[in-house]
């Protein structure tokens, strides 16, 4: 079984290896036995099928299509504790985060089959893939409507700690695992946060794989938190997001201090920008959402340090929070950019982020678009009034290629200026 990206790598240029070492045989002419050859070659064929099935399982468990995981038996379940993680679209590191142990650790479980692994620490994996186990395993596919005890494992606990989610808790990480059943509910409380099951259906989520509902619980809880504690002094109205407002908005990314003066910019106009970096399980770029206390929040992970995702994540927040979120059927939307927006509401954000960045009758006379040169990038961003990573950042998501033009799109040029 595949287990993680390297191997997945690993695998498919095994198949690409082999598939050549057969048409070298092929067509070789050096006195071996034919018999002898079609031996070689059927045994090569018989490798790629056997990596074949290997490559398309482990893409299957990523696509997040698969949520059920069948076992005759509990020897089958450090088996199901794989799918489930790859189907979460966790990697091996992530988890290792989430429940608190190294990522090192998570690949010799794995390797050995968890044989090592005590019964405490198989249940506590499984909590964090947030997985019901009865004669089948199931992702669980809607939180809980109570925390106790026995989901308490369902949550980052470690890394919340590291990050201070727990403030008034003086002890330490094993001891706020120990105490995980009063930490997460008093965590909720303060941020009066809402995750029953009428609540969940005023969210939407765009993700990779099966996202880890209780940690996107806690990320959001989190942002609530920070918006909360530090408001915008005007209140948001969505009137306020005019054409004008974009355009001056955007101009503002040729700046050198571009993301800092967006922040500025947003908070004027009654947005709350929150910077926290995603949960183990989550893979979110960013969200747009509305607190309980009437904040309007943007909210960004930075997982992508980069000028270009930046800007594209922000509009695209802003489009939510505009068309979905304020008077609208949403209290908060997540999503991970790069993946597939098959819903109305990530096609009309994406639109309008696009629209707001280069609208399509500017975009038509950029000549990068065509020559997909540095020189012509940064010639039509003077004459957008806009920054270069803007421009290669859309070459980029339309030629579905993330290796160009790599020098325009500011990689390291935001955090520093944000966090």
């Amino acid at each position: 079984m595949i287990t993680n990206e390297k191997q997945y790598r690993s695998a498919r240029a095994a198949i690409e290896r082999f598939g050549a070492e057969i048409a070298e045989l092929r067509n070789a002419h050096d006195g071996v036995h034919p018999a002898l050859r079609r031996a070689q070659i059927a045994g090569l064929e018989s490798q790629i099928a056997e990596l074949e099935d290997e490559v398309q399982e482990y893409e299957h468990l990523q696509s997040g299509a698969v949520t059920t995981f069948e076992a005759e038996g509990l020897t089958d379940l450090p088996d199901i504790l794989i799918r489930a993680r790859i189907a979460r679209g966790m990697s091996q590191r992530d988890l290792g985060t989430f429940v608190g142990v190294a990522e090192q650790q998570i690949q010799r479980y794995e390797a050995e089959r968890y044989r090592s692994a005590s019964i405490e620490r198989l249940a506590e994996i499984a909590a964090a893939l947030d997985i019901t186990v009865k004669e089948s395993a199931q992702l669980r596919i809607a939180l809980p409507t109570e925390t106790g005890p026995e989901n308490a494992w369902s949550f980052p606990i470690t890394e919340m700690f590291k990050r201070g989610y727990f403030e008034d808790f003086g002890g330490s990480a094993a001891q706020a695992r120990k105490e995980a059943a009063h930490l997460i509910p008093d965590f909720f409380r303060h941020a009066a946060y809402d995750w029953t099951q009428t609540a969940l259906h005023r969210r939407s989520v765009r993700a990779h794989g099966n996202v880890q509902l209780a940690a996107l619980a806690a990320w959001e809880a989190r942002v609530s938190i920070l918006a909360n504690r530090r408001p915008p002094q005007v209140a948001f109205r969505k009137e306020m997001i005019s054409h004008e407002w974009l355009h001056y908005l955007v101009r503002l990314s040729a700046r050198d201090d571009g993301p800092k003066a967006a922040v500025e910019h947003l908070r004027a106009s009654g947005v709350a920008v929150v910077v926290e970096p995603h949960l183990p399980g989550t893979l979110l770029d960013g969200a747009a959402l509305q607190t309980m206390s009437n904040v309007f929040v943007v909210a960004m992970t930075l997982r992508h340090d980069r000028l270009d995702n930046f800007w594209f994540t922000l509009l695209h927040e802003l489009a939510h929070l505009h068309l979905h979120v304020a008077q609208g059927p949403y209290r908060a939307i997540f999503d991970a950019i790069e993946s597939p927006g098959n819903s109305s509401i990530e096609e009309e954000a994406d639109y309008f982020a696009q629209e707001a960045l280069i609208p399509a009758a500017q975009w038509r006379r950029c000549v990068s678009r065509f020559t997909q040169t540095e020189r012509a990038v940064r010639a039509d961003a003077v004459r957008l009034g806009i920054h270069p990573a803007i421009v290669a950042g859309r070459i980029r998501r339309e030629a579905n290629d993330y290796t160009l033009l790599a020098n325009l799109v500011g990689s390291g040029q935001v955090r520093q200026q944000l966090t």
